[in-house]
Order: C-alpha cells, then sequence, then structure tokens
C-alpha cells in the first residue's frame, strides 16, 4: 500500500464519518441545540481534514510525475 493510498482510505474514512453524523442530524437525534454546535463543528474539521488530505495527494502525485 502507498502513502497515496493509505491518505485516500483516511479520506474515506473521515468523509464516511462526516456523512453519519449529517444523517444522524437529519434524523432528529441531536437532543439540543449544544449537541447541534457540537456536531456542526465535527463535520466541518472533518471536512477540512479531508481537503487538507485531498490537497496532499495531489501534491505527492505531482511530486512523482
Amino acid at each position: 500500500m502507498t502513502v497515496s493510498d493509505l491518505l485516500q482510505q483516511i479520506r474515506k474514512n473521515l468523509d464516511k464519518q462526516r456523512l453519519e453524523i449529517a444523517e444522524s442530524m437529519v434524523n432528529g437525534r441531536v437532543s439540543d441545540f449544544s449537541s447541534y454546535q457540537k456536531n456542526v463543528g465535527i463535520a466541518e474539521g472533518l471536512m477540512q481534514a479531508s481537503a487538507i488530505i485531498r490537497e496532499t495527494i495531489k501534491s505527492i502525485n505531482e511530486e512523482d510525475e
């Protein structure tokens, strides 16, 4: 498994976790506004981490060319 493959798998896992949080919120499993804010913050952090990993993969692939 290459570094790019590993990063891609991590990114997929982050995206999966973000979607699980979104689904939970859509299904009304948020008990109060504080929990809602926490989940939104976590989802935003996961999106940012995924974007950083995507840029890292792009950079690695450009270096390999």
